[in-house]
């Protein structure tokens, strides 16, 4: 009786010991597969492969949007350095103009009051 009953506790303590080594293993894998993922994910996140929040989001919107308005701005600034050498070619026509008019007026003063 004494060999069945130490069969028992012999077969109970090695069910035992049995379950908790299984238990261990399946909580080291899952262990394991979050390592494993964590470690991808701190490799995949700032590369943006692991999406974003929300609040990076928004601050992605109005960098571009920033940066449309500085292009936009960068255009109006070449227009207006176009527009400026327009007038002052213009100014100087027309100074050139004034100087012909002068010149004929000088003439034409000369003429008449020579006669």
């Amino acid at each position: 009786m004494s060999i069945v009953l130490g069969v028992a506790v012999v077969t109970a303590g090695y069910a035992d010991l049995n379950s908790r080594i299984t238990t261990l293993e399946h909580g080291q894998s899952i262990q394991d597969m979050t390592i494993r993922e964590n470690a991808a994910f701190v490799r995949e996140w700032p590369l943006g492969l692991r999406g974003a929040l929300p609040d990076d989001l928004i601050q992605n919107a109005k960098i571009m949007a920033l940066e449309d308005r500085q292009a936009e701005l960068q255009r109006l600034q070449e227009r207006m350095n176009d527009l400026q050498i327009d007038i002052n070619r213009v100014s100087g026509v027309n100074e050139t103009h004034d100087e012909k008019l002068e010149t004929l007026f000088d003439i034409w003063n000369t003429q008449i009051v020579g006669k």
